[in-house]
């Protein structure tokens, strides 16, 4: 008999044993390119195979939340699902907001502090926390190559909008359908390859909206999570398959040759290769892989992913000549910033992240399924472990 997903996540209670490997993996990578993109090397970073980061690893992430978050709609009350969510994201990125309107920026602005505390784009980032995205404060970071205070919330918005389409699941049981999600899921490609098509025919606004949802690099992250849901919905039928991972890389490798930059706005080569970045994902968090110690200690995934662009930016700041250099500036300061983001990523999960997830004792199936305390819980970004298959 093929092994299937399914079957490797009953050998394991529930579990997949890599994803504690993936998501620090996948985080640790997104700095890496962070600290290319935030030094001005945007030139090099996209005309090297380097530029498929930037493509991949993000969807990568939201397959991963698709995947497993699934699990807990499908075992779950909606009420307990949106707490769930609400509880593992807000409370961390609220600090992030507040540390960096309070604290960082106060002391890094060359504009004068009453100036600064009443200027319209100091409140306007505590909007961030919502999921309105504003990326300034008045004058920090000005001198750097990149002026946004912390340029990865542009997931935040796409996050909260899958929660809000697994909401509709759960409420239409479409989340116990994989035909009915599998129709979804085209419905959604086929409408972003209509609308790129018909784009310079319609209205502006009406291809900016229906572009933004359908078409842009944020729908890119719809379709990832969404596949994943599907994913997880067909565990027992898709194989565990050494053969088909390798087809599915080798799809991976041909897209960064065949495929450049602009890709990540065009919907035709997703129906291929967003496919083959799921299987990849999946197979690989269903894969033991061994990690250091320290990250057993905690998730630090989360951490690292939200306040990495912010200490990105101080360092470039303090040291422009060390870390503008081009090319190998963009290595030093990710040799020093992964230590920084790291660092913070520890204080956050013992001190914000922890603490808040013992709120989710009373329904987490991981802590029931390990026999340990919530709190001991380690979750990915930006969502939480498989539930039982």
């Amino acid at each position: 008999m093929q092994k299937t997903f399914g079957h490797v996540l009953a050998a394991h209670r529930g579990l997949g044993p890599g994803f504690d490997f993936l998501r620090i993996a996948l985080a640790f990578s997104i700095v890496l390119a962070h600290s290319f993109l935030l030094t001005g090397n945007d030139e090099f970073f996209r005309s090297t195979p380097l530029w498929f980061a930037e493509y991949a690893l993000v969807p990568m992430f939201f397959a991963l939340s698709g995947f497993l978050i699934a699990g807990s709609a499908q075992r779950l009350s909606l009420k307990n699902f949106l707490l769930n969510r609400g509880l593992r994201i807000v409370p961390a990125l609220a600090v992030d907001i507040v540390v960096c309107a309070l604290i960082i920026g106060p002391l890094l602005t060359p504009v004068a502090l009453s100036a600064y505390f009443s200027s319209a784009d100091f409140f306007k980032y505590f909007l961030n926390i919502i999921g309105w995205i504003h990326y300034s404060l008045p004058g920090v970071f000005e001198n750097n190559p990149t002026h946004r205070v912390n340029g990865a919330l542009w997931t935040v918005p796409w996050e909260i909008f899958c929660y809000i389409i697994m909401s509709g699941l759960m409420m239409t049981s479409i989340i116990s359908s994989w035909r009915k999600t599998a129709l979804l899921t085209a419905g959604f490609i086929v409408a972003g390859l209509l609308i790129q098509a018909l784009g310079p025919h319609l209205p502006y606004r009406v291809n900016l909206v229906l572009g933004t949802i359908f078409v842009s690099r944020g729908a890119q992250l719809v379709f990832a999570f969404l596949l994943g849901i599907l994913a997880y919905q067909l565990r027992d039928v898709i194989p565990h398959s050494r053969t088909l991972l390798a087809v599915c890389a080798a799809i991976a490798i041909g897209a960064v040759f065949v495929l450049n930059s602009s890709s990540i706005e065009t919907v035709p080569n997703r129906i291929i290769v967003i496919p083959a970045l799921v299987y990849i994902t999946t197979f690989i968090g269903l894969t033991p892989v061994p990690l250091p110690s320290v990250f057993h200690k905690g998730d630090y995934s989360y951490g690292v992913y939200l306040y990495h662009d912010p200490f990105l930016q101080i360092l470039i700041g303090l040291a422009p000549g060390v870390f503008l250099v081009p090319e190998t500036g963009a290595l030093a300061l990710y040799a020093i910033g992964i230590c920084a983001a790291m660092a913070v990523a520890v204080i956050s999960w013992h001190m914000i992240e922890k603490p808040i997830l013992g709120m989710r004792k009373k329904f987490s199936f991981v802590a029931k399924a390990r026999g340990v305390d919530e709190t001991s819980e380690p979750n990915i970004l930006p969502v939480e472990k498989p539930a039982k298959a």
